[in-house]
């Protein structure tokens, strides 16, 4: 073996661990205080088996590079998607969003108003004291499985 393919093989054998090590770092990410409700009837909703919910919840990014929540799931629902409320014209609004950006160091707060995960299509109904699972996805850390309780 002539040296320049030993010194490649070297460098390769230690960059490994080095990039292993950085994913990991950047990848510490948590969910704190996850919580749901139903969300507000509407004509037609007989309740258990329709309608829809929403959970809110805590992320906390305690890397040192930026995550993205870019999906949610949930046994509670037909369908979960990440949205945002928003104010136009003096109305409260909602629309689906592709991710929630979570910066290195910092958190955003999934809260009425704001940040949510909307269950869409309810399979039964959500009740207080009850809790239900659900799966949020991150663009670097994974799927993190989190239990939330229902008020």
């Amino acid at each position: 073996m002539t040296s320049r393919l030993l010194s490649l093989m070297l460098a390769a054998a230690l960059s490994v661990p080095v990039l292993a090590f950085g994913q990991a770092d950047g990848a510490k990410l948590r969910v704190e205080g996850a919580w749901a409700r139903r969300a507000a009837m509407m004509k037609g909703d007989s309740g258990s088996g329709s309608g829809n919910g929403a959970v809110y919840a805590l992320l906390v990014n305690a890397g040192n590079a930026p995550d993205a929540l870019v999906g949610a799931a949930s046994d509670a629902a037909a369908t979960a998607e990440i949205h945002e409320s928003y104010r136009d014209m003096g109305m409260m609004m909602m629309r689906q969003v592709k991710r929630i950006d979570v910066p290195e160091g910092n958190k955003v707060e999934m809260k009425p108003g704001g940040y949510h995960i909307m269950l869409l299509n309810l399979k039964r109904d959500l009740k207080a004291g009850e809790t239900i699972s659900v799966t949020l996805e991150f663009e670097k850390a994974g799927k993190i499985p989190v239990t939330a309780a229902v008020k």
